[in-house]
């Protein structure tokens, strides 16, 4: 599955272009049944999230290391990052992607040997939410399509003194089916929770997101909200003999404008 560096940015490019803007057209197909009432119709989220990034390698089922970028080291160990979510619902319906971009550099000295690494992931989710009450009750169902873009490359050299012993790059495209479940728990008229959870498979492993902001509501209309809470996402990736899992975690926080 890898690929060289320059086409597979090229087409990263096209499919996040193709992706999103699918994701909005699809939002206006027919609805199985319109309602007259003040939903939710556009919801626009830019948020930032400061994942704790743990990377475990194996190559033909035996380790050969891994790193930890801790939250305390993000500013530090991320170069570039952007994060955004779009939906757009009628009646029962509500189309959604959701983009996480994120590149990032680091290098851990251990007793013999020191890994220099530059990881780069695309994170999208795109498809369609169904809403028994109607969009922008508590209770939704989405199905769609995750990408996962990976580009990581891995040098290794002594750490006594810097010599080069090897490197390992992965590059590689996954298109995983993704199937979740969200839920809106209001605790007065301006406090609210919100939860996600969902899994998916195809061609990685798996991948699995957890995720939980509380929501507070301003605005005369009480129509957007500032939100803050936590992620954690994982994914086992495989790219011929190496195995790549990552886990990230950590605090979230964003803006949503309803509208």
């Amino acid at each position: 599955m890898g690929h060289d560096v320059i086409a597979t940015s090229s087409a990263r490019t096209t499919l996040l272009a193709v992706a999103f803007g699918a994701a909005l057209t699809l939002a206006h197909a027919p609805n199985a049944r319109a309602q007259e009432t003040d939903a939710l119709r556009w919801s626009i989220t830019p948020y930032v999230w400061a994942p704790t990034t743990t990377i475990d390698l194996a190559y033909r089922g035996t380790n050969i290391g891994g790193q930890v970028i801790s939250v305390g080291d993000v500013l530090d160990k991320i170069d570039v990052a952007f994060m955004i979510n779009v939906e757009y619902g009628k009646g029962n319906w509500s189309a959604f992607a959701d983009l996480t971009y994120m590149n990032a550099s680091d290098a851990v000295a251990r007793t013999i040997t020191t890994i220099d690494t530059e990881f780069e992931q695309v994170l999208l989710d795109a498809g369609m939410a169904y809403w028994p009450a109607g969009v922008g009750t508590s209770f939704n169902v989405v199905a769609g399509m995750r990408y996962t873009g990976s580009d990581n490359r891995f040098s290794f050299s002594l750490a006594q003194d810097g010599t080069p012993v090897g490197s390992i790059q992965s590059s590689s495209d996954y298109y995983d089916g993704l199937l979740g479940l969200r839920y809106r728990s209001d605790f007065s008229e301006r406090w609210s929770l919100l939860t996600r959870g969902d899994v998916s498979f195809g061609d990685t492993e798996r991948t699995f997101l957890l995720q939980m902001n509380f929501a507070y509501t301003v605005g005369k209309e009480q129509q957007n909200r500032i939100m803050f809470g936590y992620q954690y996402r994982e994914a086992e990736l495989m790219d011929g003999d190496l195995t790549t899992d990552i886990a990230l975690s950590g605090p979230m926080a964003g803006f949503n404008v309803r509208f």
